[in-house]
């Protein structure tokens, strides 16, 4: 990195105090001012799209720090102009992420990204808005996904049978990776449902991986073993069914701009 890329750097954590300090209600001109904090070079790529927000001073500043870290990783000369359709609407989402700091942390990654020529064109621009229908606990668990890359993951559905009545779906997509990651791991049946949603996973309930034992933490888990136990009516019983999911090519493409800086 050049002497001079380190002293922008530098000079923006020290005007950081003193900037904030001026910052009295939201508007163009004081998110210009947190703009300026920024090193020189990232300031003047961004600068323009400042006065298209005019919220969240803190939120923007805390991601003005992440930004200023990240971009010390890239080549003064790889560094470019983002693309309007995706810093407009990144940093004016900054705004409603002032109490989440996956968040800020995924439109940090997108900004820094957009402003490198090696990732620059693999930024779509509706990452932002899928950033914006994400929770702060969706986004952990999709950097646990990240970890997985084009493995299937183990997924189970319960079904109540009966061979004149058909079935009731009593658990679907089952699975436990959101255990030890998410604070709300009960909520993992709705992640997975809006992932599909968004297109970042696929979920196949006619496939299943030929190891049967990768299911055996999944048909063994509490949950699982208390919905069995219950009692059915006559005629009835309970039936696992096994199924996968994994990242699909855009989910991928997602979490190495969004998660992977």
């Amino acid at each position: 990195m050049s002497d001079t890329k380190d002293k922008l750097i530098e000079q923006a954590g020290g005007v950081l105090e003193k900037t904030y300090d001026d910052v009295v209600h939201p508007s163009a001109k004081s998110v210009g001012n947190t703009l300026s904090l920024l090193p020189r070079t990232i300031g003047v790529l961004l600068g323009k799209w400042e006065k298209w927000v005019i919220n969240g001073e803190e939120s923007i500043k805390l991601t003005a720090l992440a930004v200023q870290g990240k971009v010390s990783q890239i080549s003064e000369e790889k560094l470019t102009e983002p693309e309007p359709y995706v810093a407009i609407p990144a940093i004016q989402q900054l705004s409603y992420c002032y109490d989440s700091e996956e968040l800020r942390e995924m439109y940090a990654n997108l900004l820094v990204s957009s402003m490198n020529t090696d990732t620059k064109y693999q930024v779509h621009p509706s990452f932002v808005d899928i950033i914006k229908q994400l929770t702060p606990d969706e986004a952990k668990l999709l950097k646990k996904l990240s970890q997985y890359g084009d493995d299937e993951i183990p997924v189970i559905d319960v079904k109540l049978h009966s061979s004149t009545e058909g079935y009731e779906l009593k658990i679907h997509n089952f699975t436990n990776v959101g255990e030890g990651v998410c604070d709300c791991p009960s909520n993992i049946f709705s992640y997975l449902d809006n992932f599909e949603r968004l297109k970042l996973i696929y979920i196949k309930n006619d496939e299943y991986i030929v190891d049967a034992s990768c299911y055996d933490s999944l048909e063994n888990h509490t949950l699982i073993k208390s919905t069995i136990s219950q009692s059915i009516p006559e005629g009835y019983e309970f039936e696992i069914c096994r199924g996968v999911f994994r990242l699909t090519a855009f989910g991928k493409d997602f979490i190495k701009i969004c998660l992977s800086w």
